[in-house]
């Protein structure tokens, strides 16, 4: 064997090793989060309880240690019913956090129709499909920064899970090291921009748009809001973060002029434009590890 073509092998080798992202393995993540056995994922259900378990259990496979105690699930109460926030983190080079999150519950299955259940496969299995599919793209990598890895309850009924979170005195600790909060919601649809672009909420708020636009590759974009006046910024889980201080938009595709399965029991698998949802992930997993390398940080505008 030459020179040239063991170094060609070695390299194809290495690669393979270390591109942890599949988007077939996403796509087994959307169906299971949308399946009619999570039953809506409502908060309070036996449906919710199995989404946070099948979350933990990939955060577990991937080798993240629980950000706080023994276990991925935070457990919160709110009137009576007990929710679940699951959070991993992979320890980097630094203690400087980079977090990913999305909320993973839904409305149920009090359809008035034949079809009952509201399997909320745009919203929001497609974001919390990338969180876990982000935590594949960096498996293997050794992350400059610290990443943690977040999927909310109780987001429908009022952010109530996000909330509970940054309030937990042992989470609290992290806020302060925290640099910035991709919040992935509904990312399933092809958005106005076109297959792999994205839209920031509240875009005129930080500089996190431009830096991830200059640090991106062809096939993913980040677009201003298109829908200001309907003030996204502070109707999703990032909200809580903004209000300590954290560099935290919400990245969206859907496109809120058109789309019909917002809230609907059509919100199944077959809303998901797969390649849409896989450039984007990608998109985000390349674009935040070029930033950390580059040591470049977003801030909010003064």
């Amino acid at each position: 064997m030459n020179k040239f073509t063991f170094l060609l092998i070695a390299g194809v080798f290495g690669s393979f090793v270390n591109a942890q992202y599949s988007k077939e393995k996403q796509t087994e993540y959307v169906k299971t989060l949308a399946s009619d056995d999570m039953q809506g994922r409502m908060f309070g259900t036996e449906g919710a309880k199995k989404a946070a378990d099948y979350v933990a259990a990939h955060f577990k496979n991937n080798n993240l240690k629980p950000c706080v105690g023994d276990s991925f699930l935070i457990t919160f109460e709110h009137k009576e019913k007990t929710g679940y926030n699951v959070c991993g983190i992979q320890e980097g080079k630094s203690d400087e956090i980079v977090a990913f999150g999305a909320h993973f519950d839904h409305v149920g299955n009090n359809g008035k129709g034949e079809d009952k259940i509201f399997n909320g496969a745009d919203d929001n299995a497609s974001g919390t499909s990338a969180v876990m599919a982000i935590s594949d793209y960096y498996k293997k990598k050794k992350p400059k920064k610290t990443i943690m890895y977040m999927a909310f309850d109780a987001e429908e009924i009022g952010l109530i899970g996000s909330g509970k979170l940054v309030e937990n005195p042992d989470f609290a600790t992290y806020l302060p090291k925290m640099e910035v909060m991709y919040n992935l919601e509904m990312l399933g649809t092809i958005s106005e921009f076109g297959l792999g672009k994205v839209y920031l909420t509240g875009s005129d708020r930080s500089d996190l748009m431009k830096i991830m636009n200059e640090n991106t590759c062809k096939t993913f974009s980040v677009n201003h809001d298109p829908y200001l006046g309907q003030n996204l910024f502070m109707r999703s889980d990032n909200v809580h973060f903004y209000k300590k201080g954290v560099v935290s938009h919400s990245l969206s595709s859907v496109n809120m002029k058109t789309a019909k399965h917002y809230h609907q029991p059509s919100d199944e698998f077959k809303v998901i434009d797969m390649d849409n949802l896989s450039a984007i992930t990608e998109g985000v997993g390349r674009v935040s590890n070029k930033l950390m390398k580059k040591g470049i940080k977003p801030s909010y505008n003064k």
